[in-house]
């Protein structure tokens, strides 16, 4: 993996972060792009790999240029900068529809196709990251379930289209996973463990926990998985009709 480049946006922090410690850990050599450079600088240095700071929405195309520059060749991209604006739909105010779709869609669109021409030299692979809300409303949660739902659409698009050309398109949904982000939520034992209890696992997930899903689909042992959407999320999707009233079984 020595001469293995990728690009990880969104990895100065959360789920992001986690990505790029497991890639690093297993010998890719990791491009840190982040909006907060301070952040990319500091998660970069932290793993021996290049801080690349820039906004995905508007510098895209400059994000793949500058890492197949710095690297010389580019193997892997993962598109997981995301955000969330919530707001109820009656009232949601239109920069939001804007702003939700222009980074969490619109962003992972552009940089794919910038890197699709590099990554087809290299036989390299995508991974987007999509979310376990592409499929289960989250209500307040503004547009970021139908963004998300684009993310995963655009995945199995992607794999059919650039299949022919050696690359794989693959995208990780994620479930509950405390980050920094979060704390605010999982600092609170009472919410902690009712949440916790609802997981079949009994588990949060930790960003590793996406990191190596992410790690095995760049790598070889994936050749023939391309176009899936794999949820990681100790089964908390499938917990719906368990949450039903039922009568009491013998």
């Amino acid at each position: 993996m020595a001469d293995k480049h990728v690009l990880v946006t969104g990895g100065g922090s959360g789920i992001g972060e986690g990505i790029v410690h497991v890639l690093a850990g297993r010998g890719w050599h990791v491009v840190v792009n982040d909006v907060n450079a301070e952040k990319a600088a500091a998660v970069a240095k932290a793993v021996g790999g290049i801080a690349l700071p820039g906004d995905v929405d508007k510098d895209a195309e400059r994000l793949i240029a500058e890492s197949v520059k710095q690297c010389g060749s580019l193997h892997g991209l993962v598109n997981n900068a995301g955000i969330i604006m919530r707001s109820m739909l009656e009232s949601i105010p239109d920069e939001h529809i804007d702003r939700t779709f222009s980074v969490n869609l619109r962003a992972t669109v552009r940089l794919s196709r910038f890197a699709m021409p590099h990554l087809e030299k290299t036989g390299g692979s995508i991974v987007n990251i999509s979310s376990i809300a592409a499929e289960i409303a989250q209500v307040g949660g503004g547009l970021y379930s139908a963004s998300k739902a684009g993310v995963s659409a655009f995945t199995r698009q992607a794999a059919a289209e650039w299949g022919p050309k050696g690359v794989r398109v693959n995208a990780v949904a994620p479930g509950l996973i405390r980050t920094a982000m979060a704390e605010a939520v999982y600092s609170v034992p009472e919410t902690y463990e009712k949440r916790r209890a609802m997981i079949p696992l009994k588990k949060i997930g930790k960003p590793e926990n996406i990191g190596t899903v992410v790690a095995f689909l760049l790598s070889d042992d994936a050749e023939y998985v391309s176009g899936q959407i794999i949820e990681v999320d100790g089964a908390f999707s499938h917990t719906l009709i368990g949450l039903l009233p039922h009568p009491r079984s013998e």
